[in-house]
């Protein structure tokens, strides 16, 4: 029998087999880091999950790589959460509602909250249409407040997005904090603010 008359696997079957591995290694990692941190050991993830390092590194070539994919799901929520309160009568008050809302959903281990500023600094290891439709859904809620008069005229939403970032990832021990430091920076600190 020579190499080309092996049997092979039918194309689906592979395909859902590789799945299936992404998923379970999302997963892992998702239970690994939020109680060890994301720095936590790689080869304890691909354990977790059941594969070898081998097929952790073939989905995921770097750490980075595997925390922009655990990103993608909050990003996801969070392009949603936005879209939802683009018709709030209240744009200033949506805007806080929604940087609360990613602070916390980039908050839920240790670690995840540089990885989103890294993420929102720079451009991801792979495109990123989550993160595109979150910074998207996200800028027109931010765009309302301005014209509500809720938001500087000058101010950039990236800016705003990344200043927010950086304020979770100095509060993920202490996410009581995130809250004061956030409506700090919203409030602003020149004498006669509120």
């Amino acid at each position: 029998m020579t190499s080309d008359d092996t049997p092979k696997a039918p194309a689906r079957a592979v395909r859902a087999d590789v799945r299936r591995n992404r998923a379970r290694l999302l997963a892992a990692a998702r239970e690994t880091f939020e109680r060890d941190g994301a720095d936590a050991s790689l080869e304890g993830v691909a354990r977790l999950a059941g594969v070898g390092i081998g097929t952790l590194y073939r989905h995921f070539p770097t750490r980075r790589h595997l925390l922009e994919a655990l990103l993608a799901d909050a990003y996801e929520e969070l392009a949603g959460t936005a879209r939802d309160l683009l018709v709030s009568a209240a744009p200033g008050e949506a805007l806080m509602t929604w940087l609360r809302a990613f602070v916390a959903r980039v908050t839920v281990f240790r670690g995840l909250a540089a990885s989103a500023v890294v993420s929102l600094r720079d451009e991801p290891p792979e495109p990123a249409r989550s993160r595109r439709a979150m910074f998207e859904a996200g800028e027109a809620l931010f765009a309302r407040a301005q014209r509500a008069g809720d938001a500087p005229e000058g101010a950039q939403f990236a800016d705003v997005l990344w200043l927010t970032g950086a304020i979770a990832s100095a509060t993920e021990r202490e996410p009581e904090a995130a809250g004061r430091l956030l409506s700090l920076a919203a409030a602003g600190m020149a004498p006669g603010k509120p």
